[in-house]
């Protein structure tokens, strides 16, 4: 959706639809009291939406001021916004995710990748929930949107273990005979190890590394998603990374039962290709 002057919007609407934007946001406010939003913020969000309908006044008449208003608290960043939309519809998107999950852990997991999908944004970007337009139930609209964000979560640990076969052909150039040598020989090898130890990561440290090398977030961003302070993000991060590495240093040792020079070779590559491999392994299409 791209937005337009709000002055452009209004001029679409008659006088009365002009004072439907104000009570709109009264109504919202009175729903909402805590959450502080800007009465400017909220309208110029409004107006987006009502510049995009081709009736303006018949999509304002539609509009939900409590959900709507909630909706924009999110996509504004307006603290306590996100808290206030799962504990009134946290049931609901449990309802999906159980659908999904045996285990309470995997749950936690796809609950916070909805939550990266519907409230972070890329730079330059809205976040998803910003596309709620108020026509129709915001529980609905939520129920849809965990079931796309959980399908693609499901296709992507199936995708996972198939692409785990090209980490290495990713990484060999073709041209290097060491390179070469690890792809031919190791290959299965090193995707058994890698699937291996991906699956034995917990699903936090899974979630971090996701959101650093799959998102590309930096550290803020990483930190903000999580909830948690920037020094506790960057550990998080590191530690997950290290946690990989050496699972799949263990796995390798076993499977292939050396120690020697060709052992410590395709260990370097897996630490030197980490964030390639990982960028395969965990793609999921948007």
């Amino acid at each position: 959706m791209r937005p337009r002057q709000g002055s452009a919007c209004l001029a679409r609407v008659g006088m009365h639809a002009k004072d439907a934007r104000l009570a709109l946001a009264a109504a919202g406010r009175t729903a909402w009291p805590e959450l502080g939003l800007d009465d400017c913020v909220f309208l110029a969000h409004l107006d987006r939406h009502l510049a995009a309908a081709p009736d303006p006044e018949a999509a304002l008449a539609r509009i939900r001021a409590d959900d709507f208003y909630l909706a924009c608290a999110c996509a504004a960043g307006s603290p306590g916004a996100v808290a206030e939309l799962e504990r009134r519809f946290g049931s609901v998107i449990d309802a999906v995710a159980a659908r999904f999950a045996p285990s309470e852990d995997r749950r936690a997991e796809l609950r916070q990748i909805l939550r990266e999908r519907l409230f972070v944004a890329g730079p330059g970007a809205e976040p998803r929930i910003a596309g709620y337009s108020g026509r129709g139930f915001l529980e609905n609209w939520l129920r849809v949107a965990a079931v796309r964000a959980f399908v693609n979560a499901a296709e992507s640990e199936r995708r996972e273990i198939e692409a785990g076969g090209d980490a290495l052909e990713a990484v060999a150039d073709g041209h290097d005979v060491e390179l070469d040598f690890l792809k031919v020989h190791y290959r299965d090898a090193f995707r058994v190890a890698f699937a291996h130890a991906i699956a034995q990561l917990a699903p936090a440290e899974r979630l971090v590394l996701r959101l650093s090398v799959l998102d590309g977030l930096g550290c803020d961003e990483v930190a903000a998603c999580l909830g948690v302070h920037r020094a506790t993000a960057a550990r998080r991060t590191v530690q997950a990374r290290q946690r990989l590495v050496d699972a799949t240093r263990v796995e390798l040792a076993r499977s292939l039962r050396t120690s020697g020079t060709e052992l410590d070779s395709i260990l370097r590559l897996v630490e030197s290709n980490l964030d390639l491999s990982l960028s395969r392994l965990l793609a999921r299409e948007e």
